[in-house]
């Protein structure tokens, strides 16, 4: 565990500590939460990225596994 100091605002302060008896707890949830929907927002970002792909994913692949710099990848030897 990681001792830190970070500045908050007063009223946001006071209202948290009403809000929990373990500040540091509710800090660290909250903290889990805000990466946890950073990810997700990430992740659901990337998946309009494949739609807009001319190709298919396996026509990709089969074409990644043809170029010789990447023979590892090709399972038909």
């Amino acid at each position: 565990m990681i001792k830190t100091s970070i500045s908050i605002p007063d009223e946001i302060y006071t209202e948290a500590k009403k809000a929990a008896d373990n500040f540091s707890l509710l800090v660290s949830d909250a903290l889990k939460e805000y990466l946890r929907k950073k990810n997700i927002k990430k992740a659901v970002s990337s998946f309009g990225k494949w739609q807009k792909r001319d190709k298919d994913s396996v026509d990709i692949v089969n074409e990644l596994r043809k170029e010789e710099s990447r023979r590892y990848a090709n399972r038909n030897d």
